[in-house]
């Protein structure tokens, strides 16, 4: 008897909880359609270092169960709460409250299960969509087919045991715990206020902005470049993230009486339209929810910082390629060895273009000795890169870019951005010396168009060609254009046959490497492949979290549908036309669904503006991340519109069939 009315409850359940349905079905698929590609031999033989996307994925899914379990247990909690009266009534009809407990937790384990069966085959065909885009990251023509297997449906399934036995524990000890009298009133009961007095709230405010700020003040204090060394730096922005998250909590149970104070202090508000009444209803909820609501304003905060991670890493990897590999290939070796390592290229590509170039030293160590770094460089590398001027424009036009021009006295330092911070306030070498006598004059410190391979120093000193008589050659360097892009095996074949010029075996028979082979499609495979892996994650964590969130508030909305709905009736009876009724509504959703991102956007941007301060020298401009910030944030809107119109929608239904 009680497992017809569990299989009849399911329906009804369903039907009126169809958003929480979809949400945890899409959450399922997305979790087995990872499972699926993290796991596919296929897709690992691929690229090096996709073998641990699986063990990485494990990782990240206890997050992700605790999240699905935050939601699952909201919902039943919310479930529960909406069919009390009827419990009530089964147990005044003599039926053992262990019978009426089995029969809840059976109707919540059956839509589990339908939302378990159905991600399967939705995960399947998601998987497939991943592999294409996989591929697609890593430059590869062929397309792979993910297959079905029984260790991810196993992965799948004991994930779901994970979190219904946790949700269901719950729910039986909330079962447990009440008696009738409570049953039959508990959909009538008011929830209790966190703080009760007004002043204590206005403190938690006051204290909760003030704690958010110097928060944000830690974390962008340890996102400088003088700062990237200290091993404290973690300390710092563990002390900002806890800050940060009191913050978030604070000011969303304290929110409500701030937009009180603001609205009936300004009568040209306070009685215009409909503000007032959904001022007080607001009030009331976010009063009784408060430490709800800061729990969905940390997930919203984590949502934007992954979708903005993974678009500000996409961008920084893409950049980086140029920035370490601006050609096909580049040997460092002794200058007699090179055109050997030509000929091995030459055996599977077409040269475009080649060129060699030395770097030499200039043992006076003028720039380094002024570092307090000076005294730990080992005596063999405490000397100056130097470059020749022609060598250097003659790389900048393979790279198509402008060329530069020195007087036959003045030099220049080419430098990454991290060094540059050290170089620029030195003020003892405007002038130098150099080793062989010659005295050079700075002309400029810069940046742009810097290739950090051009040697194996972070800065290169730029001097006129006849600077560098009878300085020391540090090594030759080999740069080769191919006409057909470069693929990772060709710097496996060069080091391969090269080995003996570059690696040194010592008396002890250790082998170490002397000299450098960079190819260019190696490192975009590694890229891509770090692309894929980060990217992946981030976006998957996005979007459970921000799903969660929308089905929490579309679950508060529409059990106040059906909870409050005599406010409605009596508007109606007042005469307000529906029409004006559906309104007040759409703003009451809005207000409820607008406030949790509000100081979230705020704090997801402050935090990536900071985090740009070290990462822009890896991106286009200092600017790009504003794309990327605002691309993710509009991702996460449209995402949220549709839980808001979906929840609008349905708080209609609920109304017409009351």
């Amino acid at each position: 008897m009680l497992s017809k009315i569990a299989f009849r409850n399911v329906k009804r359940s369903i039907k009126d909880y169809i958003i929480y349905l979809i949400t945890i079905t899409i959450s399922f698929s997305l979790i087995f359609a990872l499972n699926l590609v993290s796991s596919s031999k296929a897709v690992i033989d691929l690229s090096k270092g996709l073998d641990t996307f699986a063990y990485v994925l494990y990782g990240i899914n206890a997050i992700v169960i605790l999240v699905i379990s935050y939601l699952i247990n909201y919902t039943t909690r919310f479930m529960f709460q909406k069919r009390s009266k009827e419990f009530g009534m089964y147990m005044l009809l003599g039926i053992k409250k262990k019978k009426i407990t089995k029969m809840f937790l059976l109707e919540n384990l059956l839509i589990g299960l339908i939302a378990l069966v159905i991600a399967i085959p939705i995960g399947f065909i998601v998987s497939q969509f991943m592999s294409m885009i996989i591929v697609s990251l890593l430059g590869l023509p062929q397309a792979i087919f993910i297959e079905l297997n029984l260790a991810s449906i196993g992965l799948l399934v004991l994930y779901f045991a994970i979190i219904y036995i946790l949700v269901l524990f719950r729910a039986n000890r909330r079962m447990k715990k009440i008696n009738i009298h409570e049953l039959l009133y508990l959909e009538k009961q008011n929830e209790e206020k966190i703080m009760k007095k007004k002043k204590h709230r206005t403190i938690i405010f006051i204290a909760s902005v003030i704690l958010g700020i110097l928060g944000l003040y830690i974390w962008n204090s340890q996102f400088q470049f003088d700062k990237l060394a200290d091993q404290s730096i973690m300390n710092y922005l563990a002390i900002s993230m806890f800050l940060i998250i009191i913050s978030i909590y604070g000011i969303m149970i304290s929110i409500s009486d701030f937009i009180l104070f603001v609205i009936f202090n300004n009568k040209s508000i306070k009685y215009k339209k409909d503000n007032l009444f959904v001022a007080r209803t607001f009030s009331s909820k976010a009063r009784t929810m408060g430490f709800t609501l800061g729990t969905l304003s940390m997930l919203i905060t984590l949502t934007l910082f992954f979708l903005n991670m993974s678009s500000l890493y996409k961008g920084m990897y893409d950049y980086q390629i140029n920035l370490e590999t601006p050609y096909e290939v580049s040997v460092a070796n002794e200058k007699e060895n090179l055109p050997e390592f030509l000929e091995v290229i030459k055996e599977d590509y077409t040269i475009k273009d080649e060129y060699i170039y030395d770097i030499y030293k200039d043992k006076s160590a003028n720039i380094l000795k002024t570092e307090d770094y000076y005294s730990y460089t080992s005596e063999e590398n405490r000397y100056d890169a130097v470059i020749r001027l022609s060598d250097y424009n003659k790389l900048q036009e393979l790279r198509g870019l402008d060329t530069i021009t020195l007087n036959s006295d003045e030099y220049s330092i080419i430098a990454d951005i991290p060094e540059n911070v050290y170089i620029e306030g030195l003020t003892s070498i405007k002038e130098l010396t150099m080793s062989n006598g010659i005295k050079l004059k700075q002309k400029e410190i810069f940046t742009e168009g810097f290739w950090i391979n051009l040697s194996n120093k972070s800065y290169t000193l730029i001097v006129p060609d006849e600077a560098v008589k009878n300085l020391e050659i540090e090594e030759s360097h080999l740069i080769v254009n191919t006409k057909e892009k470069t693929k990772a095996e060709l710097e496996t074949k060069i080091e391969e046959r090269m080995k003996k010029y570059l690696i040194y075996i010592d008396e002890d028979g250790e082998d170490f490497l002397t000299y450098k082979v960079t190819v260019r499609g190696t490192l975009i495979e590694e890229t891509n492949t770090m692309v894929t892996i980060v990217c992946s994650i981030c976006l998957y964590m996005a979007f459970i979290f921000i799903a969660s969130v929308g089905t929490i508030l579309a679950i508060q909305s529409l059990t106040d549908s059906t909870k409050y709905k005599y406010r409605y009736d009596v508007l109606n009876r007042l005469g307000i036309r529906k029409e004006k009724i559906y309104k007040t509504i759409r703003k009451q959703l809005l207000v409820l669904f607008g406030l949790p991102i509000i100081y979230p956007i705020i704090i997801s941007f402050c935090l990536i503006t900071s985090i740009n301060n070290v990462n822009k020298t890896l991106l286009p401009s200092e600017y790009t991340y504003l794309s990327y910030y605002f691309g993710g944030l509009a991702v996460f809107l449209v995402i949220y519109i549709i839980y808001y119109i979906a929840t609008y929608f349905e708080f209609k239904r609920n109304l017409k069939e009351s």
